[in-house]
C-alpha cells in the first residue's frame, strides 16, 4: 500500500494531477499506519506466546512446543520487517518531500527572476533608445509620481532578490510590474504634451533630426553629425536626455561631438 501510494504520488506530480496526488498521499499514510499497527500486534503476540512457552504445562508436547516457537519467530521477524518497511517509507517520503520543496522553490524563484528581468530590460531598452525616450520622456522624469513609484519598485525588487524570502520577492515583483505598467501608460498618454507649445515643437524637430542622424543609409557621416549637433542644440534646456541614450548615440553610432552634455 505504501509503495503503491509513493508511485502514485510520483506519477501524479509528473502529470500535475493534484487529486491523484492527494489520494496517493493518504494511501501512503494508511500503509505506514497499517504497517506500524501490524508490527505492534505481532510484537504483542510474540510476547504473549513467548510467555506461555516460559511456563510450560506439566506434560509438554515436544512437537507442539516446536511449532509454537516457530510461530513466535515468524511473528517477531514479521513485525520487525513491517516496522522497518514503515520507517523506510517514512524516510523516503520525507526525503522526497524535501527534494520536491526545493525544486518548487527553485522554479518559483526562476519565474520571479524572469518577470523581474523582463521589466528591468524593458526599462533599460527605453532609457538607451533616444527616439523611444522622446516619444514618452516622462518615463525618465522622477518628478512624475508614476515614474518615481517605478524607480522605487525597481530598487525594492533588486533588494528582495538578494534575500531568501520568496513571498517578499513575489510581492516586490508584483509591485514592480504594476508600477511599470502605470508609468508606461502615463508616459504614452502624455507624450510631449506636458511641454509648452514652443518647446514641444523644438522637441519634435529634434526627433526628426535624430532619426536622420541614426539612419546610416540616408546620408553621409558629416550630414549625420550635423543633424545630431542641431538636435542637441534644440534639446538644450528643454529635456534631459538619459545618459544611456547619449552613450548609445555617441558610442554606438559614432556621433560623438565636442564634449558637451545634452
Amino acid at each position: 500500500m505504501t509503495a503503491a501510494g509513493t508511485v502514485g504520488v510520483v506519477l501524479a506530480r509528473q502529470s500535475e494531477n493534484s487529486y491523484v496526488a492527494r489520494n496517493s498521499g493518504r494511501l501512503i499514510y494508511q500503509g505506514v499506519a497499517l504497517s506500524i499497527g501490524c508490527g505492534v500486534i505481532s510484537g504483542a503476540l510474540a510476547l504473549l506466546t513467548g510467555g506461555s512457552d516460559r511456563n510450560p504445562s506439566p506434560s509438554p508436547k515436544p512437537a507442539e512446543s516446536d511449532g509454537g516457537a516457530g510461530l513466535v519467530d515468524v511473528l517477531m521477524w514479521g513485525g520487525l520487517a513491517l516496522g522497518g518497511v514503515a520507517v523506510a517509507a517514512l524516510t523516503g517520503w520525507g526525503l522526497w518531500s524535501v527534494r520536491r520543496h526545493r525544486i518548487t522553490k527553485r522554479r518559483r524563484r526562476q519565474a520571479l527572476e524572469h518577470s523581474h528581468n523582463t521589466v528591468a530590460a524593458a526599462y533599460g531598452d527605453y532609457l538607451g533608445d533616444v527616439l523611444e525616450w522622446l516619444d514618452r520622456p516622462s518615463l525618465s522624469d522622477v518628478s512624475v509620481p508614476e515614474t518615481a513609484a517605478l524607480v522605487q519598485a525597481l530598487a525594492a525588487a533588486d533588494d528582495a532578490r538578494l534575500g531568501d524570502d520568496l513571498d517578499r520577492y513575489q510581492r516586490a515583483v508584483a509591485a514592480l510590474r504594476t508600477s511599470w505598467q502605470a508609468a508606461d501608460d502615463h508616459a504614452r498618454r502624455t507624450g510631449l504634451r506636458q511641454l509648452p507649445p514652443a518647446e514641444r515643437s523644438a522637441a519634435e524637430q529634434a526627433r526628426k533630426l535624430l532619426t536622420t542622424a541614426l539612419d546610416t543609409g540616408s546620408g553621409s557621416e558629416h550630414e549625420r553629425r550635423t543633424a545630431y549637433s542641431k538636435a542637441r542644440k534644440l534639446l538644450d534646456g528643454i529635456l534631459v536626455v538619459p545618459p544611456q541614450a547619449v552613450a548609445a548615440l555617441e558610442d554606438g553610432h559614432r556621433l560623438a561631438l565636442a564634449p558637451k552634455h545634452l
